[in-house]
């Protein structure tokens, strides 16, 4: 036998070989199939929707709800010094006096040349009836007259502003006056505080501030103090040209003035509430878009993969909007299914706090 036909021979053996493995092996793969054909083991829990009222935190501090400069409003010594620093003070409460020198004497004579002016002015009236006296005249009589008036008026406000007094109840914070200093208009005599009730001041971000609105409830701790409610009395509508963020106040009771202005505080306020899941973050995926979902199961045990937009975290899940009100969410096994399988669900109870 030559070498063509030995070489045919050993090929034709090689492919019968070949084919009949092929033959014994095609049932194994049709076993395998078979095996891989059956629906994925995942574990469901089902959620429904809730209220979730989203709560903004932020840093605060406290401040005095009002504080004011009580300033002298004449020129003069300083003859009496009436509350020390740190005393409560009621409204109308003389502070500082200033010397009387001649002021009351000078009131005295603005009564009188209004005593006069008045009888003139009358006579000229008087007189202007019987034909004896001209339209001149009588401007005149009535130009001295009021400002006779306007001297007294002055007069009068000179004498008031001898003491410089509390223009609400308060605490003397700072007093920058003693007996003898002389003052004039627009001097500082002492700075009242207001701290009754309290402001709570803080900075929220261009993120949230669109989330708090007037009249928000919140709570106030702050450093040596129980919690206390608060009320959402300001919101800043021009930011913050450094740091891009809104002035926030809030107004607290501080009866007995036992919190001091200037004590660090944290401001948690509620916000408008809304219908969402609390659901582990566990369950939570990212699609190929880097956009959040998580995986339900659909109609006919469908897998199926919903987009969800993250409200908040606590520490019993997170808290998430987009889905409807009661879904059925594969929370064990979401990772190793993909849309539209088939599984076989196993229903738990849930894992996470309500």
């Amino acid at each position: 036998m030559n070498t063509n036909v030995r070489f045919a021979a050993f090929f034709t053996i090689a492919l019968i070989i070949w084919f009949g493995s092929g033959l014994l092996i095609a049932p194994q793969s049709e076993e395998s199939s078979a095996k891989t054909s059956q629906p994925t083991n995942v574990q469901v829990t089902v959620f429904n929707d809730e209220l979730y009222e989203p709560t903004v935190s932020l840093r605060a501090t406290t401040e005095p709800y009002r504080s004011v400069n009580m300033v002298a409003q004449i020129a003069g010594e300083i003859s009496a010094v009436l509350v020390e620093e740190g005393t409560a003070v009621k409204k109308g409460q003389a502070i500082c006096e200033i010397s009387v020198e001649d002021r009351y004497f000078r009131l005295d004579q603005a009564k009188a040349q209004l005593d006069q002016s008045s009888i003139a002015y009358s006579g000229a009236l008087k007189l202007k009836s019987g034909g004896f006296q001209s339209e001149l005249a009588i401007s005149k009589a009535k130009a001295t007259l009021e400002t006779a008036k306007a001297n007294l008026k002055r007069a009068q406000l000179n004498v008031g502003h001898l003491k410089v007094v509390a223009p609400f109840d308060g605490i003397i914070e700072t007093r920058e006056v003693e007996i003898g200093d002389y003052v004039i208009p627009g001097k500082t005599c002492a700075l009242i505080v207001d701290l009754d009730p309290l402001k709570v001041t803080a900075l929220v971000n261009e993120l949230e501030v669109s989330k708090v609105k007037l009249g928000n409830v919140a709570s106030a701790s702050i450093a040596g103090n129980a919690p206390l409610e608060a009320a959402v009395s300001y919101i800043a509508y021009r930011a913050d040209p450094t740091t891009r963020s809104y002035r926030l106040e809030a107004v607290i009771k501080n009866t007995g003035k036992s919190i001091r202005a200037g004590l660090s505080a944290r401001l948690e306020i509620l916000t408008k509430g809304v219908q969402a899941h609390l659901i582990p973050a566990s369950s939570i995926l990212l699609n190929d878009q880097g956009g959040m979902t998580v995986r339900i199961v659909g109609t006919g045990n469908i897998a199926q993969s919903l987009p969800v937009i993250v409200l908040g975290e606590t520490g019993s899940g997170i808290w998430v909007s987009g889905l409807p009100g009661s879904v059925n969410i594969i929370t064990v096994g979401q990772n190793y299914v993909i849309d539209g399988e088939v599984i076989e669900p196993t229903f738990v109870q849930k894992t996470v706090k309500l």
